[in-house]
Formats: structure tokens, C-alpha cells, sequence
């Protein structure tokens, strides 16, 4: 019966050795990082402007109105302003550039595209607070809440888009 306890006793290293082995070999395997632990970060809004893209010459061409409306969180205030494409009009704080109108705006690969089958009413807007720029870019009447301005005391989303029933007609006769 000794000679059992010795034989034992000389597993004892053995494994100690061979489980201190297996366990250093964990710690060099290299870490993955899997998707859902990475760091969040914000896409690119391909909707917001950037100096890289031009705004279609479409887009600048449309002939037609923009509604905003503004609300300011902080006090419930709401006023609206309408304007033209192409001009620009001061209301309040704010200076309002609309540069481009759109009836059908989608986005295929990179390129906006004016889809009139579609109904999804945009425009290009430049927004300045006080000779700031605050927003540059497209605003969303059916998704407000989705594109547009980020600002903590501010909401600004687009109401309305009205272009002129011959404006639609002259570009379905173009070849």
C-alpha cells in the first residue's frame, strides 16, 4: 500500500507541470476582439454634407419651395419659415439657405438620385445661428427625427416641399 501512495505521489508533479504548461500557452494566445465588443462609433451620414461631395446639379435646378420649422426646446417657441430654392432668408437668430429640392430623394451606392416614382420629399438646407454654420445638408420631411441637425436647445425639420406640378411634367418630357 506505500508503494501505491508513493506512485501517486510522483503523479502530483507531473500534472502540475503539465497543467502549468497548458495554462501559460492560454495566456499567449492572442485576444479577438469580437464585433460587439468594439467601441461604438458614429457611421458616416452620408445624408450631412461634406466639401468632398457636390450637391447634384438637379438638386440646385428644382424649382420649388421648403417649409422649416424651428422649435426652441428650452421654451417651446415654434415658428416656420418658407423659402425658395436657391435664396436664403434670415428669421430670428437663424439664416436659412436652401440649395437644392427634391421630390423622390434616394440614395443609390453613394449618388443621390431625384426618384419621382417615390414619394420622399427633401431638401438641401445650410443652417447658420448667428453666423455660425450649424447644419449642412439634406432634411427629411417623412424622417425628421432620422437626418438633420444635432443640437441641444434646438430642433429644425422640414414640413413641407411644394414643386410646381410644370416643373414635374417639363422633366418626364426630357429624353
Amino acid at each position: 500500500m506505500f508503494e501505491k501512495k508513493t506512485s501517486a505521489y510522483k503523479l502530483i508533479p507531473i500534472a502540475l507541470v503539465s497543467s502549468l504548461l497548458l495554462f501559460s500557452a492560454c495566456e499567449r494566445e492572442k485576444s479577438r476582439e469580437i464585433e460587439w465588443q468594439l467601441p461604438l462609433s458614429v457611421p458616416d451620414d452620408p445624408h450631412a454634407s461634406s466639401k468632398g461631395n457636390q450637391l447634384p446639379g438637379w438638386a440646385v435646378n428644382t424649382v420649388g419651395t421648403a417649409k422649416l420649422v424651428f422649435l426652441k426646446k428650452s421654451t417651446a417657441r415654434m415658428f416656420a419659415v418658407a423659402i425658395d430654392n436657391g435664396s436664403e432668408t434670415n428669421q430670428d437668430i437663424w439664416r436659412v439657405e436652401l440649395q437644392g429640392l427634391a421630390f423622390g430623394l434616394r440614395l443609390k451606392g453613394r449618388t443621390f438620385i431625384d426618384d419621382t416614382n417615390i414619394s420622399n420629399p427633401a431638401a438641401f438646407v445650410r443652417l447658420f445661428q448667428e453666423e455660425t454654420l450649424m447644419y449642412e445638408g439634406w432634411l427629411y420631411r417623412d424622417f425628421p427625427e432620422l437626418f438633420g441637425m444635432d443640437n441641444s436647445d434646438w430642433k429644425v425639420w422640414l414640413e413641407e416641399v411644394t414643386v410646381p406640378p410644370s416643373s414635374l411634367e417639363d422633366d418626364n418630357m426630357l429624353p
